[in-house]
């Protein structure tokens, strides 16, 4: 629904036996992350989060998004969480803007509880003008082999180096 607004969805609930169509609003989705991303356009420090919870935090994603903000002479700081409410990072009153690389579903569902701009890397990206925010849907390609961009765990950049195996030479020997 949020990767494919123009798809209809249905819920069938076994012990009802109710099946519903579900709804929703895309256009707050949109409006929403996008403030947070014009907000963020502007900020000097940004705090990333590595989640520690399971293996939500993608060391290679953080180190990348480093990078990128170093490479626009940007502040930051790495910290650790395994969760990530609104009075923790009250506390770090000079981030600007946070990235959290922990749950991809959290800033979309709770960015708006946060009074600092709470990005996904894939905003990030946005926010740096290194990628356009496509209008007519929002990618969900976080776990996806086939992603748009390294800000996702399965992206080509990140996945091992497969070395060709020689093929296998049998000599045998004639009239043994």
């Amino acid at each position: 629904m949020i990767h494919n607004p123009s798809v209809k969805a249905y819920q069938y609930d076994p012990y009802s036996r109710k099946f519903t169509r579900e709804h929703y609003d895309f256009n707050v989705l949109m409006r929403n992350r996008k403030g947070a991303v014009d907000i963020a356009r502007k900020c000097t420090t940004f705090g990333i989060i590595q989640g520690t919870l399971g293996r939500q935090g993608n060391i290679k994603i953080v180190e990348e998004l480093e990078r990128r903000l170093e490479a626009k002479n940007k502040k930051f700081f790495r910290v650790l969480l395994s969760e990530i409410f609104p009075d923790k990072l009250a506390k770090f009153e000079e981030v600007d803007c946070w990235v959290q690389v922990a749950c991809p579903r959290l800033s979309i569902d709770w960015g708006v509880e946060f009074p600092k701009p709470l990005l996904s890397p894939f905003e990030l990206a946005v926010a740096l003008d290194e990628i356009s925010f496509p209008s007519s849907h929002y990618p969900m390609d976080y776990y996806s082999n086939e992603s748009l961009g390294p800000w996702t765990n399965n992206h080509e950049s990140y996945r091992p180096v497969r070395t060709r195996r020689r093929q296998k030479v049998v000599v045998t020997a004639e009239g043994v």
